[in-house]
């Protein structure tokens, strides 16, 4: 199974709004619902908004509309499937080797029907691959991630432990190749 990523998502969220003959952009906001787009706002009727809806549907997303703007978060199926791409051993010389510690942490933990805390901790992981940030939001992470347990909510880390790694894995790949 290939990593999930921001990247991926969008490009799936795009090309669902393109089959339904939608048009506009899709982008990554600062915070809250990880993709946002005007395509509602360019739907010439109501059937073409609801062939759009469904089509967002369809390819994953839960969708919301606020000013105007069509917010897209992925369903609970589509973050409870992120998986790791490969075994997880810290590699402690690594300079990312802080983020494959919480990754592996996370990861230890069982798997658990998603809340709104855990899906957001998801979203938020995911947000930081895109922004190629990660190493610079894990203390965001952690302090959300220390407030959920102190509520007993431990949804949407083994998830998010999964993108974390999977983004270290892709770092590694990458000087490999340099």
């Amino acid at each position: 199974m290939a990593p999930v990523t921001a990247q991926q998502l969008r490009d799936t969220a795009r090309a669902a709004m393109l089959k339904a003959g939608g048009r506009g952009f899709v982008r990554f906001p600062e915070r809250g619902a990880l993709l946002v787009s005007d395509a509602l706002r360019r739907c010439e009727d109501e059937s073409a908004r609801a062939a759009l809806l469904d089509a967002m549907a369809s390819a994953g997303f839960d969708c919301r509309e606020e000013d105007g703007l069509l917010l897209l978060t992925p369903a609970d199926d589509v973050l409870s499937g992120i998986a790791c791409s490969c075994p997880c051993a810290v590699d402690w010389d690594s300079p990312r080797c802080s983020a494959q510690a919480l990754a592996a942490r996370w990861l230890g933990k069982a798997r658990k029907p998603l809340t709104p805390a855990g899906r957001q901790l998801i979203i938020d992981a995911l947000r930081l691959t895109w922004q190629d940030r990660m190493m610079d939001g894990l203390p965001a992470l952690r302090a959300q991630a220390a407030l959920m347990q102190r509520n007993a909510d431990t949804s949407g880390f083994r998830e998010a432990g999964a993108v974390i790694w999977n983004w270290c894995a892709m770092q590694e790949g990458k000087e490999d190749e340099d």
